[in-house]
Order: structure tokens, then sequence, then C-alpha cells
């Protein structure tokens, strides 16, 4: 046993449930929940080849970083341009020393930062890769954003190959449309971060 504070910490216990996978067995994916508050929609795609709708989300191309992902596939998806909201969203990211007064000394890092405004990812799908030729494990994070689906995408934004469908949905029909029930949670969690960070939903 090792004291950790006030707690004693099992290491056989931590040896025995940590766990190593090699990155080509990782999948690594970045999306977003583009919600049009005004109007109450959220932005979906139509997947063609998998006949179902679903959030638009994509893996990273090299060394990218994870946030730019999310925008990026939502716009190659989409067409349209989502702007990244900066949210109360609940999270295990700590603050830097810069952003402490004295430079943190005397602070104790909290366990979850629940108040501060931030452009954190709001929450995660995970799953074996059933698209994958070889063994990977494949989490998507996803990033609470904002659109006005009344404006007009871009064009011919989709790789070869790729034929989706944007379409913005009532919030409401969330659960009538999207075939994962991982993908509804992340929505209503979206939409949680947005309501306690001072958003209006529905009101234009």
């Amino acid at each position: 046993m090792a004291r950790h504070g006030d707690e004693q910490l099992d290491m056989d216990q931590i040896d025995m449930s940590m766990t190593f996978s090699p990155a080509h067995e990782v999948g690594i994916s970045c999306g977003t929940v583009t919600i049009d508050p005004g109007r109450a929609k959220v932005l979906i795609i139509w997947n063609n080849r998998l006949q179902i709708h679903q959030l638009p989300k994509g893996r990273r191309n090299v060394e990218e970083h994870w946030f730019d992902t999310a925008l990026r596939e939502t716009h190659e998806e989409t067409g349209f341009t989502a702007t990244p909201l900066a949210l109360k969203v609940p999270t295990r990211a700590q603050l830097p020393k810069r952003a402490l007064p004295n430079k943190g000394k005397g602070y104790k890092k909290p366990e979850i930062l629940w108040d501060h405004v931030s452009r954190e990812f709001i929450g995660t799908c995970s799953y074996p890769d059933p698209q994958s030729k070889s063994p990977s494990f494949k989490t998507v994070y996803y990033w609470a954003a904002t659109c006005d689906s009344n404006s007009t995408p871009d064009k011919d934004t989709q790789d070869e190959g790729e034929n989706l469908v944007p379409k913005w949905i009532d919030l409401v029909d969330i659960e009538k449309f999207l075939r994962f029930g991982a993908e509804v949670a992340v929505v209503k969690k979206a939409v949680a971060d947005m309501k306690r960070s001072g958003h209006k939903i529905g009101e234009q």
C-alpha cells in the first residue's frame, strides 16, 4: 500500500487494472454537437452507406490537434462552419499556473473543475471499431458548437466516396433520428452544459 494524501492506494490493484494498447490499435475520432440555439435544432448527418443518422465526426490527421479535427470534420461532412462554444464544462483538466493567483502558490487543485468557462470536450463515445480490419478500440471526442441552421453550407466538402446528407433536426426529436443511444446522450450533455452556462435554447 502507498499513501496519497489521506488515501491508501493499492498498487497491485492498479497494476492489475492497468492496460496497454499500441497506437495502431487506438482509434481517435473527433466531432461536434452543433446546435442552433435560437431554433433549438442540432446538426446531424444521414450516412447513406450505413443507412443511419449520426453526429458528424472523423479521424484525426497526423499531429492534428483534436479540437481542430472536430471542426474540420464537421465542415467536411456537412459543409457548415461550426463555431466552438466556451461553456462551463465539468472537466478533469487543470488550470495552468499562469491562470492562478501567485502562480498557484497555496492553490489546491480540485479533482474536477465545475464552473470554469472553457472549450474543453464535453464527452466521449467509445466502442470496438467494427469497420476496422485489424483490432481497434475507438473513442470519439465531442465538442459543443453553434451554427445558423438557415445559413448556406459550402459545396463539395466531403471526401471522395463519402455520401453524407446534412440535416438540421429539432432537439426534441434526437431519439427518433440518432441510431446510437450514446450519441443521444452526448447531445443531451451539450444542451445541459449550454443551459448551465447561461445559453437560451429555443428563444429567438
